[in-house]
This record gives C-alpha cells, sequence and structure tokens, in this order.
C-alpha cells in the first residue's frame, strides 16, 4: 500500500505539469487524458509500447480475461494491417522483415 501511495504521490506533479504545458489553456484535461498523453510522447508514438503498457497495466489490475482479449485482437488486427501494407512476413523474399 505504501508502495502504491508513493507512485500517486510522483505522478501527481507530472501530470499536472503536463496539463498546463500541453493543453490549452481553456481546457481542463483528466489525469487520464494527461497520462495518455505522457505515455505517447514517453514510446515517441510507437503504438505497439503503448498498447502492450496499457496490457501489462490491466494484468496488474487483475483483468486478465479483458487483456487476453485485447492481445487476441490486436495479434488480428496486426495481421489485417500488414495484409493492408503489403507486408507478408512469412515471406523468406528478405531477411529485413524478420
Amino acid at each position: 500500500m505504501v508502495k502504491d501511495l508513493n507512485v500517486q504521490n510522483t505522478m501527481v506533479p507530472i501530470l499536472n505539469k503536463i496539463k498546463k504545458e500541453c493543453f490549452t489553456d481553456d481546457y481542463e484535461a483528466s489525469d487520464i487524458e494527461a497520462f495518455g498523453l505522457l505515455m505517447s510522447k514517453y514510446f515517441k508514438w510507437d503504438g505497439y509500447k503503448i498498447f502492450k503498457a496499457n496490457c501489462y497495466a490491466l494484468e496488474d489490475s487483475n483483468f486478465h480475461a479483458l487483456q487476453a482479449r485485447l492481445e487476441l485482437e490486436f495479434e488480428d488486427w496486426d495481421i489485417e494491417e500488414d495484409q493492408i501494407l503489403g507486408l507478408d512476413f512469412n515471406s523468406k523474399a528478405s531477411p529485413l522483415h524478420y
């Protein structure tokens, strides 16, 4: 419990700074929005890393079934995205794909 409080005490000033500096003055961003923006910038807009961080958070929160469903959906989406982009990672045409 003490460790959880330390995480919150650490994050509040960071989230407040993000809300102050990254949103317009006339908009009152929530902690959730600020945390999302923090993740996006921290992981340099890498959707895979952002997704995995969310999955680990769900797993830590004991939302194991939801985390597993999202992982499966992500895999399906990733395969479809590769097909749309014309990527075939099963091909042996180029070792750069591995």
